[in-house]
């Protein structure tokens, strides 16, 4: 079994959240986080069987920021997981491993599962510097988090040059960059931690990722708002 992580990001308008519950309500999803919109956790806490995740959380536990969401108001509504660190928030948003450290603080402080996002973009995989991009990163927030909550954080590896564009690293190619991250936190603060992969995962080609026994799971974009590809995925993982 591996772990199914839906990004839904902005892609769907409240008629298609309702019609991608009503359609995948029968698939069995022990196994599978749903991240929506802010705007539809609610609905899909009250009317799908879905382990719920957010897109984003606030970086501290202010009560006045205007905008924000707190892991605090996450974690009442029963929200388990969060994704941070996606490659959008970092180009769009500007975020450093600053905000990912707090952040991964906060939730963990709010008994919320960090989804830690890393990978390397196009011109840094053409230089050879993947692995150096990826070790800078898990660097960056993981010496400054408590090691006993290690643990606690799944890392879900992006390759950013695949995310939305149908182009894939080979299995070879992914294989050795999950196993890599495993052996960095490993012999760097003696933890093991969840490893995932995201970028283009679809109907597709999960029969293939799904050889590749290293990687727990995925981290899906646009498939996972596609109630008939998703459901085909839900099931190649159970």
């Amino acid at each position: 079994m591996k772990i199914v992580i839906g990004n839904q990001k902005t892609y769907l308008k409240r008629e298609e959240v309702i019609d991608f519950i009503e359609k995948t309500k029968n698939e069995k999803c022990e196994n599978v986080i749903i991240c929506p919109s802010f705007i539809y956790i609610d609905y899909y806490l009250d009317h799908s069987k879905y382990v719920i995740g957010s897109q984003n959380v606030c970086n501290d536990i202010s009560n006045s920021r205007t905008g924000e969401v707190t892991a605090e108001q996450l974690a009442n509504l029963g929200v388990a997981y969060s994704i941070v660190g996606h490659s959008e928030r970092r180009k769009n948003n500007n975020e450093k491993s600053i905000d990912f450290t707090n952040k991964i603080d906060c939730l963990i402080r709010n008994d919320i599962r960090p989804i830690f996002c890393i990978g390397e973009s196009k011109e840094e995989k053409d230089l050879g510097l993947t692995k150096d991009t990826v070790g800078k990163q898990i660097i960056e927030v993981f010496d400054n988090i408590d090691k006993d909550v290690l643990e606690k954080i799944i890392i879900a590896y992006e390759p950013i040059w695949s995310i939305g564009t149908g182009v894939i690293p080979t299995n070879e190619e992914i294989n050795s960059m999950v196993s890599y991250i495993k052996d960095f936190i490993q012999d760097r603060y003696n933890s093991r931690v969840l490893v995932l992969y995201g970028g283009s995962v679809n109907k597709n080609n999960v029969d293939i990722l799904n050889e590749i026994e290293v990687v727990d799971g995925y981290l899906i974009g646009g498939a996972s708002t596609k109630p008939d590809e998703f459901s085909y995925i839900m099931r190649k993982c159970e």
